[in-house]
């Protein structure tokens, strides 16, 4: 039986090899050189090996201007050439049209329906939907698309079963969000559970956005942290997903590229590893291709299964 985890780490793309611009250069974390025996950058290239692959995917979609998040998301969500489809580039969160592409096109929907196991391993405050109502957050591409689904969002019981993941990874930020007693956990026990929590769905997916909030801000010592913690995160996730298709990818470039707050016309790093990654990555040009790339592994592993 196949299964598939897709972890979305927002505003990463593939920069310069320069210390003094790239945080990912700077700080070299151990998982990407273990990975690809040099920091991650623009340097290292296409990679389709046996077990691990990278592919510089393009997140312009042949639309001017720089990559935003709303209209990225959707393409990598939906397989949908959104800005295209919108006729520009789209930040933030998405509005009514958005909402009706993922609503018809969204990947955990589509993967429910044909009878797969979907799941987002991230884990929302008891007052998140209250909060929506009230118009004091939004949803983004990720929750709508797992809403979409009719899956279930996950809680903070889940969280203390260990059964959840927060944005942030280790649980730092609740107290910013009023959620006191909470335990910390370290990145890698957070890559242990996520990985344990993939190993019981079809498709698994999780979305972390420190990269490109730090990204616009450019506080190295925040970005020091930043690397340190998704080190230890996608190590583990490594270590413990043996037989998982990990997909780890973004919807624009940013945090890699320290002499701009804005976000990057670079490619982004689409990393693949797991049982027949290879042949995913092979289809992979730009965030369009995600999507049906991630279907077709899965059924034909029902058909070969």
């Amino acid at each position: 039986m196949r299964r598939v985890l897709l972890i979305f780490i927002d505003g990463l793309g593939l920069g310069e090899n320069d210390p003094d611009t790239n945080p990912l250069v700077r700080f070299d974390p151990p998982f990407f050189r273990a990975l690809f025996g040099k920091p991650l950058t623009k340097d290292i290239g296409l990679v389709l090996g046996d077990e691990v692959c990278l592919v510089p995917t393009d997140a312009s979609l042949g639309v001017p201007g720089l990559p935003q998040s709303a209209t990225g998301q959707t393409a990598i969500f939906t397989g949908v050439n959104a800005p295209r489809r919108m006729g520009c580039h789209i930040l933030g969160f998405p509005g009514p049209a958005l909402a009706e592409i993922i609503a018809a096109h969204g990947l955990p929907g589509e993967l429910a329906a044909a009878g797969f196991s979907v799941t987002s391993a991230n884990m929302y405050t008891a007052d998140y939907m209250e909060l929506v109502a009230r118009r004091k957050r939004r949803h983004s591409v990720t929750t709508l698309s797992i809403l979409g689904a009719g899956a279930d969002l996950r809680s903070l019981s889940d969280m203390a079963a260990g059964e959840a993941v927060y944005q942030d990874i280790t649980n730092e930020m609740l107290p910013k969000f009023g959620v006191e007693g909470v335990p910390t956990v370290s990145s890698v026990e957070a890559g242990f559970r996520l990985a344990a929590l993939a190993g019981r769905h079809d498709f698994t997916m999780f979305e972390y956005f420190q990269t490109d909030r730090q990204g616009h801000k450019h506080d190295w010592t925040e970005a020091a942290k930043i690397v340190a913690t998704l080190d230890g995160f996608l190590a583990a996730v490594h270590r413990a997903a043996k037989d998982i298709l990990v997909v780890i990818t973004s919807d624009h470039g940013n945090f890699e590229d320290f002499t701009t707050k804005t976000h990057t016309l670079n490619s982004i790093p689409t990393i693949l590893f797991g049982p027949d990654c290879r042949q995913v990555a092979v289809g992979i040009g730009n965030l369009t291709d995600i999507k049906p790339g991630i279907i077709s592994y899965l059924k034909e592993g029902e058909v070969n299964g």
